[in-house]
């Protein structure tokens, strides 16, 4: 992005100067007319953060430290720097102390882990202009900059800084003008994206959407698979992290990528040889109970706060050793799944799934294999979304938990379905925003019905083991919960209103794929 030529609002900007003699030469004239005193020469090193999933680069943010500063920038707009002193780097935002910084990473990040992208290393030698009274009226910096991952490194080009110093915008000015006119203009002064394209980085490698492209001219087969290979690199991209448990998102990622990849083997089973999809689809459900008891127990963990404060003084506290409880059961959780991510099995698995899609005959072609995939996923989606409908329509003054269960796993299948029509056919995203709406919360439902169990399950094996001083407040806890749940199914109603009259007021593809639409009463 291009800084506008005015200097009259800003104190600082950066040039990026041609390499070799032509930029020598430019620095040696700048130097001789404004008699430029060399300083000190420095040495800099400035790391740059962001989640596993990109979600900074997302949203056209930069984080990084550098000597005991944490910085976010906005990569499209000259806003000013957020800034905090912080010693060594962030885990979390929400570990940060309290303040502008913290508020304003905690919504961008969804509190994932803070991970080391790459770091930028800066050879600086320093500059400055004195007047007749040998104070410093100007200040010139010029970095030799070089980026790297850990794997690879790229040189990032020369950067001349121009600092304004109070009391002196006039020579501030001259000196930015002056490159200006040497056709060498000002740019926004971040390394971020010249280190990004020099070392050829996606932030975006391990989104748990798929990032497969899809065309409406593709047959169902190749779509399908295209679709199951991005879920397979999405797995992939997660394992580390799951392995090194710096973030629970990790896991669900990996869950997420199985999950998507097994349902669009079962909704769309006739793409593929019967046989073949038969057994990815057993592969798949094997890698995915595999991550069941871990993942149960994040989440109960990640409520915990949540659920304190469904609590009185001092239940509070009293609650304590049963959640401390719950994070033992969850290392050994983890050290189990560890283990079966280190075996030949899980190696072997994973294989299977590679092997699967990696080329056209891995998994054959179905008796529907070469219809066009927006004919055969259209058509799918409107039996599943009848189903949801039709499921949703029966859940007023419903409180039996197994049958909102039952709507979300429709719902979490509709969606899948939704998706690879949203991707061929873009006027189908509209609706996937209140299907997620009404998804959430029925996710909300099964949390707590799941949850409710598992403190019960918890209180009880402590007293057990000669430990109840979490027994009452498990049990107020408990009924709490159960408050909770009746809440969450009481908004369901409304959720599903909104989702089934949305599919009725859209434009096409809805109206002319679902014509018995207009026969869904809301209630």
């Amino acid at each position: 992005m291009m800084m506008p030529s005015t200097t009259s609002e800003v104190s600082e900007l950066t040039f990026e100067i041609p390499q070799g003699r032509p930029g020598q030469r430019l620095l040696r004239e700048l130097r001789q007319q404004y008699e430029l005193r060399e300083g000190p020469r420095l040495s800099r090193e400035a790391v740059y953060l962001d989640t596993h999933d990109g979600r900074l680069h997302a949203q056209s943010r930069a984080l990084w430290s550098s000597e005991g500063v944490l910085q976010l920038e906005s990569l499209d707009r000259p806003d000013p720097r957020t800034r905090i002193d912080l010693d060594g780097l962030p885990g979390f935002a929400d570990r940060l102390p309290p303040g502008g910084l913290r508020d304003e990473l905690v919504p961008l990040t969804r509190n994932r882990a803070l991970l080391e992208l790459f770091s930028v290393r800066s050879r600086e030698r320093t500059w400055s202009r004195w007047n007749r009274d040998r104070k410093t009226v100007l200040r010139v910096s010029v970095s030799q900059d070089e980026a790297s991952d850990g794997k690879r490194t790229a040189r990032l080009g020369s950067f001349v800084v121009v600092r304004q110093v109070r009391g002196y915008k006039k020579i501030f000015r001259e000196v930015c003008e002056w490159w200006e006119k040497r056709g060498v203009q000002a740019g926004d002064g971040s390394r971020y994206r010249k280190a990004v394209e020099a070392l050829g980085l996606d932030p975006l490698r391990a989104a748990s959407v798929s990032r497969a492209k899809l065309d409406a001219s593709m047959t169902a087969a190749e779509a399908v698979r295209a679709m199951i290979r991005a879920q397979y690199q999405v797995a992939r991209a997660n394992q580390e992290g799951v392995l090194n448990d710096t973030d629970a998102e990790f896991l669900h990622d990996f869950r997420v990528a199985v999950r998507r990849a097994r349902s669009y083997l079962g909704q769309l089973r006739d793409v593929f040889a019967a046989e073949s999809g038969a057994r990815l689809r057993k592969n798949l459900s094997w890698l995915g109970k595999s991550t069941n008891v871990l993942r149960d127990l994040d989440v109960y963990l990640e409520h915990q706060a949540d659920y304190r404060s469904l609590l009185a003084a001092p239940l509070t506290e009293d609650i304590t050793p049963l959640f401390e409880f719950a994070a033992r059961e969850r290392e050994t959780a983890y050290r189990a799944l560890a283990g079966v991510m280190g075996s030949g099995d899980y190696d072997a698995a994973m294989q299977r799934w590679r092997s699967s899609v990696e080329d056209d005959s891995g998994l054959g072609t179905g008796r529907r294999g070469a219809e066009p995939a927006l004919s055969l996923a259209g058509a799918r989606v409107a039996r599943k979304c009848r189903a949801v409908l039709e499921q949703g329509a029966r859940l007023r003054n419903q409180k039996d938990a197994a049958a909102f269960h039952s709507l979300r796993i429709e719902c979490k299948q509709l969606r899948y379905l939704m998706e690879i029509l949203g991707d061929l056919m873009p006027e189908a995203k509209g609706a996937v925003q209140r299907l997620k709406k009404l998804q959430d919360a029925l996710g909300r439902i099964q949390d707590l019905t799941v949850h409710e169990a598992r403190t019960q399950d918890f209180a009880q094996a402590m007293s057990a083991a000669g430990d109840g001083r979490a027994l009452p407040a498990a049990e107020v806890l408990v009924s709490r919960m159960r408050v909770q749940r009746e809440l969450a199914c009481a908004r369901v109603p409304e959720l599903f209103a909104q989702f089934s009259r949305s599919l009725r007021e859209t434009e096409p593809p809805y109206v002319m794929l679902l014509p018995w639409l207009r026969r869904i009463q809301d209630d």
